[in-house]
């Protein structure tokens, strides 16, 4: 433990894992790198491209080194490692951007880039794994885990990478999703690595106030920037709550009602009242909510107009509201909708599974 070594024995071991997570040159050139490749990635929806993205990263190191800058009480080398994460995030973000920018024309909607802009459990899992090894092997080692740096780089730089994208493209149902769950993988990265050095016997020394406002202002950080992540990506799954309608006898309704109805409501209500009920659903039919399936993992696009330009991506199981419909267009059925995120637009009817009741199509 740190609090039983010598001050100059201390101050030795900490410099030598210090020189560790100090980054050179060549980590902000990786950086800029990786952010090409994972830029390309998602412009053209190539997983592998992510992953040589994660692999071409710089090691990173300096995302634990916050935390033992925090429980090692050094305030000027905690600041001085934040500013080097900050210009990681810049220049990583720079080239996905350029990437997308560059690749406008040729490359195709990116419905990739959507799935790393909400929480996931398994990211945040490999996450974890990953920041508590590079702490493990730092304290025990004296030496960064390369596979758990990559693991890392993965989960951190491709929502940075989507945050770049949905800027360059001008997206704007997709970068801030992106930076919330950067923000959110960024901090717990650090606040792992705290907890991981803690249990390994690292402790500040009794006393030290720079120890303890450091470990306060990252403890913020971190748990400002994961409410925020956690908050938004949960409500961004949620799908929105619709009142369902009591009356289960309106399946074959069509959502456009016709004026033949109205002209016919006063004489069917004075020679059959008990049919009255029914035309009050009939001229104002609840919306039906659906959900995306069958995209066989690649997602689907929704669109400005039946067959018309992409208006966002959708994956298989996000929550639709089915606002119109159908169209028919070259043969293929088309449907109008919104998505949780209040997006609109015209989805292939291929894609949609309901959940209530929807019209048919007609022929």
């Amino acid at each position: 433990m740190l609090t039983q070594l010598r001050a100059d024995e201390r101050e030795a071991f900490l410099e030598e894992l210090a020189h560790q997570v100090t980054p050179t040159f060549e980590f902000y050139l990786l950086a800029l790198l990786s952010g090409l490749l994972i830029g390309l990635g998602f412009s053209f929806n190539k997983t592998a491209l992510l992953v040589a993205g994660a692999l071409v990263a710089p090691r990173m190191g300096p995302l634990i080194g916050l935390a033992l800058a925090a429980i090692s009480g050094s305030l000027r080398f905690f600041l001085r490692l934040l500013l080097s994460v900050a210009v990681l995030i810049t220049l990583a973000a720079a080239g996905a951007a350029a990437s997308a920018w560059l690749t406008a024309s040729l490359a195709p909607f990116p419905v990739l880039a959507f799935a790393h802009a909400r929480l996931n459990l398994l990211d945040f899992s490999l996450l974890a794994l990953g920041a508590a090894i590079l702490a493990t092997r730092l304290a025990r080692a004296n030496a960064i885990a390369p596979l758990a740096s990559a693991a890392v780089a993965y989960e951190v730089l491709l929502p940075l990478g989507a945050l770049g994208v949905g800027l360059a493209r001008d997206l704007p149902s997709l970068w801030p999703g992106a930076l919330l769950i950067l923000a959110f993988h960024l901090t717990w990265t650090a606040l792992i690595g705290l907890m991981v050095l803690f249990v390994l016997g690292f402790r500040p020394l009794v006393g030290s106030t720079g120890s303890l406002a450091v470990t306060i202002a990252l403890a913020a950080f971190v748990g400002l920037g994961g409410a925020l992540g956690l908050g938004a990506s949960v409500l961004a799954v949620l799908p929105t709550p619709t009142p369902t309608p009591t009356a289960t006898g309106t399946p074959t309704s069509t959502p456009s009602a016709t004026p033949s109805a109205t002209t016919t409501a006063t004489a069917t209500l004075t020679l059959t009242p008990s049919q009255t009920p029914t035309l009050a659903p009939t001229m104002t039919p609840a919306p039906a909510s659906a959900v995306v399936v069958g995209t066989g993992g690649f997602g689907a696009f929704l669109r400005q107009a039946p067959d018309g330009p992409p208006v966002a991506g959708l994956l298989d199981g996000a929550a639709l509201l089915v606002l119109g419909g159908p169209e028919v267009v070259a043969g293929r059925v088309w449907w109008q909708v919104r998505t949780a995120e209040g997006l609109e637009g015209w989805l292939l009817g291929d894609f949609i599974a309901t959940v209530t009741p929807m019209p048919s199509p007609t022929p």
